[in-house]
């Protein structure tokens, strides 16, 4: 299943690499739909021709949202101040604030998330739910087989 299900294939999706600029925020819904809201800021390095520094430019902000099992996914593993790649479906509104004036926004509905390894590293955990509980394997716990190899699943060519 990609999350893509039920999308307009005319949505503007994009990719953007960002930096999570407040902490995400995990609620729940009356029907039980976790939802994951946060923003995100890129910005453009460049460097200036005349003096060969580099310069930040202007700095973008995104409201992103996920939900469900990818909303409480990315809360477990995202903090404020992480680089992150984000997948998702952008929309732009406009806005009228409580002194009337008008603001647009820029939002994404994430459908994939994860770290930039670009700064860093990341440990990834599998969420099993073929079963009524929450199952989490490491994956730094799948290691290689003592021959070198990697570890076969069931169904996998030896």
């Amino acid at each position: 299943m990609s999350g893509l299900e039920g999308v307009d294939p005319l949505s503007d999706l994009v990719t953007i690499r960002a930096i999570v600029g407040t902490d995400p925020q995990l609620t729940i819904t009356q029907k039980g739909v976790s939802v994951l809201k946060f923003r995100a800021a890129t910005h453009e390095r460049k460097r200036e021709p005349e003096s060969g520094q580099w310069v930040d430019g202007p700095t973008n902000w995104f409201s992103v949202s996920a939900f469900r099992g990818l909303a409480e996914n990315t809360m477990e593993s995202l903090a404020q101040g992480d680089h992150v790649v984000i997948f998702g479906k952008l929309q732009i509104r406009e806005f009228e604030r409580a002194d009337g004036t008008r603001g647009t926004s820029a939002d994404i509905e994430a459908f994939s998330v994860g770290h930039d390894l670009r700064f860093g590293t990341s440990t990834f955990t599998r969420v099993r739910t073929d079963t009524s509980e929450i199952e989490r394997v490491s994956h730094s716990e799948s290691q290689a087989d003592s021959d070198g190899s990697w570890p076969k699943g069931q169904g996998q060519a030896a």
